[in-house]
């Protein structure tokens, strides 16, 4: 019998309070109401609601009481759980309408199909007028168990989502989407486009970090500001070069116009031209970051949300030269194909997975399993807040930045170009955090297993210790088909830290 596991992605208890049964003939067509994954302009036939009842085949209704605390999730169906009558019609065969109740006893409702064979999300309906929030449903046809996760990241203005975040958040305490080459939204050669929309559009969908390549125009001449936009040796735009000072503009735009965020930025030189990395650095010190020092921070230590309002954080993957005094948060010994890496040595600032050479579609499931374990280890860590965790005036240190790079292609392999490997990825990601991130890695049953016809058994699976954070978490392919889900899962799960300042 099919089930379905519903999980709740929210900074409160949700309580569901009752299962209704429908055998309904638009279920059939395995569609499901809302944006379709890849298919963002498909019409819906799913039932809505109010027409439900009308054209219904059978009917049953349960008044249950299933309390999910934060993370947590629970099993729906005749295998899996004692609140489900097991008279009760098929899963298989029927929509399910499910309300729940928040923690301030307002309920909402929706209606879903544990038999699905698209991804969806839509919105509970409220069933009171004095509703002030509202819920989402994420719905993933896994197998062998459908989730549906309830959330309220709908709810964040994604310009501005930092301003929720505590000042004395270290950024490593931060769950933060970010983007691989964000600058490679250009038309271009399928094997070198990295992204689908432009960096205006990434930052204000919640984009914080931002991987940026550069080739100096002008090779040895340091007195030319000129800095080529680069993915390797291949050009980023079919229709002529771009260039570094319109994408920072970009940048300082956006910042002024949401002073609460930061956006960390990495630059990395890339390319066939003659300039070395100091030489680089000598031209972004001399024309970018001096005569905008306002605008950057450059601190060789990991920093709290409070002292980078507003600012670029140097994430510097370019060698300085050895009379400079350092700056920026050094990952110069960035290891190359690392399944998992602390770096630099001694005291590492990051954490890294970026596993990036997938030289064939077969390699493609390697490459998830790696993101998938980078972020079980980013769940695990206890984050020292000052004043909540630790001492507000002495406080011990910030742990490293998690970097997980969703990326990896190999240019000479259609199956395995950028967009390729993102579809897979992304899914698989997201699925992950909906299904088992945060949690116990195996469900808890409660109840008396092997009474009745199917066992009186309840499926939970618990939060498990650690903050439940993602780190950065670095894409390609974001907001493709105007698809975010993505990005808003990772935002959302700041909620694990932000519950320590509640106690």
């Amino acid at each position: 019998m099919s089930q379905l596991m519903v999980r709740n992605l929210t900074y409160s208890i949700v309580s569901i309070k009752c299962v209704e049964h429908f055998e309904d003939p638009n279920t059939l067509q395995s569609k499901a109401k809302g944006h379709l994954f890849g298919s963002k302009n498909t019409p819906s036939v799913a039932p809505s609601a109010p027409k439900l009842e009308k054209h219904a085949g059978s009917f049953k209704k349960q008044d249950v009481d299933v309390v999910l605390a934060p993370f947590e999730s629970r099993s729906l169906g005749q295998d899996g759980s004692t609140q489900i009558d097991p008279s009760a019609v098929s899963l298989i065969e029927t929509t399910l309408r499910l309300t729940i109740e928040s923690s301030e006893g307002i309920r909402y409702r929706i209606d879903t199909h544990p038999s699905y064979t698209q991804k969806s999300s839509q919105a509970f309906t409220p069933l009171s007028a004095s509703s002030s929030q509202g819920y989402t449903a994420l719905f993933h046809p896994s197998r062998p168990t459908a989730h549906l996760t309830i959330h309220t990241n709908h709810q964040y203005d994604y310009r501005r989502w930092m301003f929720k975040i505590p000042d004395t958040f270290p950024l490593s305490a931060i769950s933060i989407p970010g983007t691989h080459n964000s600058h490679t939204y250009y038309r271009a050669l399928p094997s070198v486009r990295c992204q689908v929309v432009d960096l205006k559009t990434q930052l204000e969908h919640g984009i914080r970090f931002l991987d940026i390549r550069l080739q100096p125009v002008h090779g040895t001449d340091p007195s030319k500001k000129d800095l080529y936009l680069v993915h390797g040796a291949f050009p980023i735009s079919l229709t002529g070069p771009k260039y570094f000072a319109p994408l920072l503009e970009t940048c300082y735009a956006f910042l002024t116009a949401n002073p609460s965020e930061t956006i960390l930025i990495s630059l990395k030189r890339e390319g066939v031209g003659s300039a070395s990395d100091e030489q680089l650095a000598h031209i972004l010190e001399k024309h970018y970051i001096a005569p905008n020092a306002s605008k950057w921070h450059t601190d060789t230590t990991i920093p709290y949300l409070g002292a980078v309002r507003e600012k670029l954080v140097l994430v510097r993957r370019f060698n300085i030269p050895s009379t400079s005094k350092p700056y920026g948060l050094d990952a110069t010994p960035w290891p190359h194909n690392s399944t998992h890496a602390l770096f630099p040595p001694g005291n590492p600032t990051f954490c890294l997975q970026d596993f990036c050479e997938v030289m064939l579609p077969t390699s493609i499931p390697e490459k998830l399993q790696h993101c998938n374990e980078h972020l079980v280890r980013a769940a695990a860590c206890h984050h020292h807040i000052p004043g909540v965790t630790t001492d507000a005036t002495n406080p011990v240190p910030p742990g490293p930045l998690y970097l997980n790079f969703l990326s990896a292609s190999n240019f000479w392999n259609k199956g395995c170009w950028p967009g390729s490997i993102a579809k897979v990825v992304n899914r698989g990601m997201e699925e992950w955090i909906c299904e088992g991130h945060g949690v116990e890695d195996a469900p808890v049953t409660t109840g008396r297993p092997g009474e009745g016809d199917c066992g009186d058994v309840e499926v939970v699976r618990r939060k498990k210790a650690g903050d439940g954070g993602t780190g950065i978490v670095v894409m390609d392919c974001v907001g493709e088909n105007g698809d975010w889900d993505l990005v808003r899962l990772i935002v959302g799960l700041n909620l694990g830290v932000l519950m320590k300042m509640d106690g």
